[in-house]
């Protein structure tokens, strides 16, 4: 709070006389404003002594503003998972809106990049083989490439981090140079088998030790689209 005085001084901060002043005129300010007195520090009267008072108040102060940065932190991560839960559900509508594999693809590159700031998408098919017209999208199982994505499929869980040289160029061709982090997310089911790979220029973007519970669930509900569109 700005406080005014009745004199005020000619330069940009009050005096102790100016505020000590002010208080005597407004003697009702800390009761209408009580987390100022939090930030106040008075000297015990017994000099260097501190009483037993005093010290518990410090404490005190020193575990609310704990709480209060913890209690920030907690609505922070509620806001975004919240933010989260609904990006989530809207790629969920466009995958049970699809009509047909290409629909599904392109809402899907739209909603990673429009709702998850993805830079680069990509989708490769190993199994069912099928006759499909998009370039690219299935590889055969025999293919050197798949080596470097042997592991994720293998364990069934999504990775993060920087891609390697031979990742990028496999999945992104001629702007791999610009990913630099990428989420491989493994689409397993009902007989379906590939890699969901988004990746960013920003390499803090997707960090090993990042969350993969909300990608796991993605690739699950990317993949049992998938299968009741081939069918």
């Amino acid at each position: 709070m700005k406080l005014k005085s009745a004199e005020p001084s000619s330069s940009e901060e009050f005096t102790p006389g100016e505020i000590e002043d002010w208080l005597i005129r407004h003697p009702d300010f800390f009761q209408h404003h009580p987390d100022c007195l939090e930030a106040l520090k008075i000297p015990h009267a017994c000099g260097e002594a501190v009483s037993l008072i005093t010290r518990q108040i410090e404490l005190l102060r020193t575990k609310n503003r704990s709480l209060q940065t913890q209690i920030n932190d907690i609505l922070h991560i509620a806001r975004e998972n919240d933010s989260l839960l609904r990006r989530f559900h809207q790629l969920t509508i466009a995958m049970l809106d699809a009509a047909s594999l290409e629909d599904a693809l392109g809402a899907l590159r739209w909603l990673l990049h429009d709702c998850f700031q993805a830079d680069f998408v990509a989708v490769r098919l190993i199994q069912p083989v099928i006759d499909c017209p998009i370039s690219d999208l299935c590889v055969s199982e025999d293919c050197p490439q798949l080596s470097h994505f042997r592991r994720i499929l293998e364990i069934g869980k999504p990775e993060c981090g920087k891609p390697s040289d031979e990742q990028s160029a496999f999945l992104f061709g001629s702007v791999a140079l610009e990913v630099e982090s990428i989420a491989l997310v493994p689409l397993q089911h009902a007989g379906l088998k590939g890699v969901l790979a988004i990746g960013s220029r920003d390499p803090k973007r997707f960090e090993p030790e990042m969350g993969s519970l909300f990608l796991s669930q993605m690739g699950d509900v990317v993949a049992a689209r998938f299968v009741s569109l081939l069918r």
